[in-house]
C-alpha cells in the first residue's frame, strides 16, 4: 500500500514529486478574505447563490465512484509486531484509542476507516497523521500539500489551490475504490464544509468516518501556533484561522459496524423474519396490518431506502445531537466521556429482534461503560407525526428493495460474497445471559438501544426506537402479571410460540418480539454521523 500515494501522484502530476511530510495547503491563505461557508449543516437553511462558492469548491472525482475489489493480505490484517508498540516520540498529546488500544487497532485492521484530521496549522495535526502512519503502516495519506512537493521541497503556489484539493480528493477516491482499510485526510478543514467531499466518499464506499482534532493545549493560541507551524505563517493569519475555525458538531453519535458485519446482521434479521413467517398467527397478523398476501411480499416489504446516512453501515445511536441544537446536545458533544471514547472499539450484544408493521430492529443490551455514553430518553413519547400513515396497498414486488441485506441473488457462498469489501467479520454467536428472564431482558437506562435493520415504505428509522419503547412497556406489564401465556393485559393478549432457535412472542397490535436461545456479539467503533 505504500506505493499507492506515489502511483497516484505520478498519474495526476508526473512533473512533481509526492515525497515529504504533509502539512497545511492553506497556510498562506488569509481566511478573512475567503468567502463564507456555502455548504450549510442545516438542511433548512436557504440556498446560497453559486457565485458565493468557496475559492476551491468540492471537486468531482476524475474517475467514477464505483466499488473496487481488493482483498487484504494476511500481513496487512495481522501484522507481526503489535501496532500499538510502533509509536515513537512524544506521547503526551496522543491519547487516542486508535493509536494505543489493541482491541481498537485490531478492529480497524479488519474494517475500513477514514480518519479526517481537522486543526489549525501548528496544532499538531500533521504529527498526529505521522503517528497514525506509524501504527497503520499501509495507511494511505491524502493531503493537498503533497501537490506542492517538488524534489523534496515544499513550493506553494496559491493559484494552484483548487487543483491541489482536486489532487487530494482524487487520491482519496482511488484509495477508497481499492478498499484500502485506512485512509487519512491530512488537511486543515478549518470550516466544516471542507470535510464534505470526504464524508460523502466515506458514505459511498462504506467507510466508518472519524474526525480527529489535535489534543494540544495550544491549539487555539495564535502566538504558539505561529511559532510551531511548519511554514512560518504570520501570527495575524493564524489568528484569522483560529477565529474562523468551526467546531465539530455531529448530527448524532453512536456505535458503527464495519461493512461485512452490517450485511451479516441484516441477513440474520431477515432469517428470523423468515422463521416468524412460518407461524400462522404471525403471518395472518402481519398480512392483515400490511395488506400483503404472501411471505415473499412481506420479505420484500422492508428496505433501508429511508436512511439519511445511506443505510449501508449499521449503527446504534447513542445520542441525537442535531449539530448542537437540541437541549443537552452541546453538553453531550463536549463531555469528557464522549471525547475520550471517540474512535474506540466497543462490543455490542444483540439479544433479540422486534418486528412491527413499521420496522424490523435488533435489540441490544449495553454494558455499564456503554451506558455512560448513552444519552437518549428511554421512555420518550413519540411525536404525533412521527410515522406516516401506513399505505394500505400491495407493495411493488418489482422493486429492488428486497435486497436490503446487501446480498445478491446468485448462488455464490456467503463467505465469497462478503470477503471482497476489504473487511473481515467480527460477530460471534455466544450463550445468552437471559435464560431466566428472557421475556424482559432490559428496562430503564439503555433499554431503547437498538439497530434499525429495515423499515416499511415511508417510515423513518427513528420509529424503531419507539417500537422498542412500546415493547419494554408491554414486557413490564406482562411481568407484573407473571408473564403467563394467554394472560390478558388490558386490551392486549400475550401469546408465545416456539420457533427453531428461540421463541416468538406477540403483545398484540402488530407488536412481535423474538428471543433467540443464543445471542450475537459484534465489534463496533464509537464515532459520529457528521
Amino acid at each position: 500500500m505504500g506505493q499507492t500515494v506515489s502511483r497516484i501522484a505520478d498519474l495526476l502530476r508526473p512533473n512533481r514529486s509526492a515525497d515529504g511530510a504533509s502539512s497545511d495547503v492553506d497556510d498562506y491563505v488569509d481566511t478573512a478574505h475567503k468567502d463564507t461557508d456555502t455548504t450549510q449543516d442545516d438542511s433548512s437553511s436557504p440556498l446560497i447563490p453559486v457565485t458565493s462558492s468557496p475559492k476551491y469548491p468540492l471537486a468531482t472525482p476524475r474517475s467514477p465512484l464505483q466499488r473496487g475489489i481488493r482483498r487484504l493480505t494476511r500481513s496487512e490484517i495481522s501484522p507481526i509486531s503489535p501496532p500499538s508498540k510502533r509509536l515513537k516520540g512524544d506521547f503526551q498529546y496522543l491519547d487516542f484509542p486508535i493509536l494505543k488500544d489493541e482491541e481498537t487497532i485490531n478492529f480497524i485492521l479488519k474494517s475500513k476507516v477514514m480518519f479526517i484530521l481537522k486543526g489549525v496549522p501548528g496544532s499538531g495535526k500533521s504529527f498526529l497523521a505521522k503517528m497514525i502512519k506509524e501504527v497503520y503502516e499501509d495507511a494511505v495519506m491524502c493531503s493537498a500539500d503533497l501537490y506542492f512537493m517538488q524534489d523534496g521541497e515544499y513550493k506553494f503556489d496559491r493559484d494552484q489551490l483548487k487543483v491541489a484539493h482536486e489532487f487530494c480528493q482524487q487520491m482519496a477516491s482511488d484509495a477508497a475504490q481499492e478498499n484500502c482499510h485506512v485512509i487519512v485526510i491530512d488537511n486543515t478543514n478549518v470550516r466544516n464544509w471542507e470535510m464534505k467531499f470526504y464524508l460523502d466518499l466515506a458514505k459511498e464506499y462504506l467507510y466508518i468516518p472519524l474526525v480527529l482534532e489535535p489534543q494540544t493545549p495550544w491549539s487555539t493560541d495564535p502566538g504558539e501556533l505561529a511559532a510551531r507551524n511548519l511554514h512560518d505563517i504570520p501570527e495575524k493569519i493564524i489568528a484569522q484561522k483560529v477565529h474562523a475555525y468551526q467546531p465539530v458538531q455531529p448530527l448524532y453519535y453512536g456505535w458503527f459496524m464495519n461493512e461485512v458485519d452490517s450485511k451479516r446482521i441484516c441477513s440474520i434479521g431477515q432469517e428470523w423474519l423468515q422463521l416468524a413467517l412460518k407461524v400462522d398467527d404471525f403471518f395472518e397478523d402481519f398480512s392483515q396490518n400490511t395488506q400483503l398476501l404472501s411471505s415473499e411480499e412481506i420479505l420484500q416489504y422492508f428496505s433501508r431506502d429511508s436512511f439519511v446516512d445511506g443505510g449501508n453501515i449499521l449503527h446504534c445511536t447513542s445520542k441525537f445531537t442535531g449539530r448542537g441544537k437540541p437541549p443537552g446536545a452541546l453538553e453531550y458533544i463536549n463531555s469528557s466521556h464522549v471525547r475520550s471514547a471517540m474512535g474506540r472499539c466497543f462490543q455490542l450484544r444483540i439479544i433479540g429482534f422486534v418486528i412491527t408493521p413499521r420496522t424490523l430492529g435488533a435489540r441490544l443490551r449495553l454494558t455499564e461503560e456503554q451506558l455512560e455514553l448513552w444519552g437518549n430518553i428511554d421512555d420518550e413519547e413519540p411525536p404525533a407525526n412521527i410515522a406516516e400513515p401506513m399505505q394500505q396497498r400491495k407493495y411493488d414486488t418489482g422493486s429492488d428493495n428486497h435486497n436490503w441485506t446487501g446480498q445478491d441473488d446468485t448462488s455464490e457462498s456467503f463467505e465469497n460474497k462478503f470477503s471482497n469489501g476489504g473487511c473481515e467479520p467480527t460477530f460471534k454467536v455466544v450463550e445468552s445471559y437471559f435464560k431466566n428472564d428472557r421475556f424482559h431482558p432490559t428496562v430503564g437506562k439503555g433499554s431503547r438501544a437498538h439497530l434499525t435493520i429495515a423499515c416499511a415504505p415511508g417510515i423513518r428509522p427513528v420509529n424503531t426506537g419507539f417500537d422498542l419503547i412500546n415493547v419494554v412497556k408491554c414486557e413490564q406489564r406482562a411481568l407484573a402479571k407473571e408473564g403467563l401465556d394467554g394472560v390478558q393485559l388490558y386490551d392486549q393478549k400475550v401469546e408465545t410460540y416456539t420457533i427453531p432457535g428461540g421463541v416468538l412472542r406477540t403483545y398484540g397490535e402488530g407488536t412481535w418480539v423474538i428471543y433467540p436461545d443464543k445471542e450475537v456479539t459484534v465489534c463496533t467503533m464509537f464515532s459520529a454521523c457528521y
